[in-house]
């Protein structure tokens, strides 16, 4: 098991693979990174469900934000953690934010 997680690591090092942060209770995600377009993540914080989707004017404000505190972006990611629809649906709080 140390091997696995020791070729982990180098794996993120090459820029190969990417720890992503998840649900403290759900453990470790990783993601492979290798020549894949940029994308974020919204992730339910109840089922775990991972969906990847990519937004022109989330990427414009980022960088918007790093020049104006005078930063220069070397990477990011962003993942936006709720509740998915199913979820939801189940707890029967459709419809609220």
């Amino acid at each position: 098991m140390t091997t696995v997680y020791r070729n982990l690591a180098l794996f993120i090092k090459a820029g190969i693979l990417r720890r992503t942060s998840i649900a403290e209770d759900s453990g470790a995600w990783y993601e492979h990174i290798w020549a894949q377009n940029h994308h974020d993540h919204l992730v339910c914080s109840r089922c775990g469900k991972r969906i990847e989707f990519s937004y022109q004017a989330i990427e414009i404000l980022q960088e918007a934000v790093a020049k104006e505190y005078g930063f220069t972006l070397e990477s990011h990611y962003l993942e936006l953690i709720g509740l998915c629809p199913d979820c939801r649906n189940n707890d029967g709080t459709q419809g609220e934010a």
